[in-house]
């Protein structure tokens, strides 16, 4: 998979901040972590595959339960 010097930046930031938030905008982070379309990571949030929780208009992934999902929490 070809991955370019600032999307990989990218994702690297939008790890830390999964790892280190208890929650984090669905997009870009959540499509960065997942390599998801921005659509993908939306409509994976309207059939309950990601946690989220509406803050205003805001809609922003929970990252504990992501994290359990994609074994990033030491056990």
């Amino acid at each position: 998979m070809f991955c370019d010097v600032e999307t990989a930046m990218q994702l690297k930031d939008a790890i830390r901040e999964i790892q280190t938030k208890p929650t984090v905008p669905l997009w870009p982070h959540i499509g960065l972590a997942l390599n998801l379309s921005r659509g993908s990571v939306y409509a994976a949030a309207r059939r309950k595959e990601i946690e989220t929780v509406k803050i205003g208009h805001a809609i922003r992934a929970v990252t504990a339960p992501l994290r359990r999902k994609l074994g990033m929490d030491a056990a």
